[in-house]
């Protein structure tokens, strides 16, 4: 019982060793591994990107302006192996070091381009 008194004296006024998330906001490594962009003017629809997604998070869904197939993006699913980003012929994806991802909804972890850009206009 002493020994856990005194360490509990001796941690009583040293600082955290952890960061107060998200009241304490900390930068990402540069080379961490974050959510990919996608580059829809980049994008050829050769479909590389779903093919050999491992976790099949990547669906190719039609745009309507033109009927030309772009990737939709699923972080619910996403393991961030960046093959999406290997295999790319024309470098449509772009890495980030973005890790805030985190949400209630699933729906939010659904990134479709298109209708992230038409939202915005």
């Amino acid at each position: 019982m002493l020994k856990l008194f005194t360490e509990i004296m001796k941690n009583l006024f040293k600082r955290p060793a952890t960061y107060e998330f998200p009241r304490e906001d900390r930068l990402a490594q540069s080379d961490y591994r974050g959510m990919q962009i996608l580059d829809l003017e980049k994008c050829t629809s050769c479909k590389l990107c779903a093919i050999d997604c491992p976790a099949y998070a990547i669906e190719m869904k039609a745009n309507p302006a033109n009927n030309k197939l772009y990737p939709v993006t699923d972080f619910g699913k996403c393991v961030f192996c960046y093959q999406c980003v290997r295999v790319c012929p024309v470098k449509a994806y772009v890495t980030s070091n973005i890790y805030k991802l985190a949400s209630f909804e699933k729906e939010a972890l659904i990134k479709d381009v298109l209708k992230a850009t038409s939202s915005e206009s």
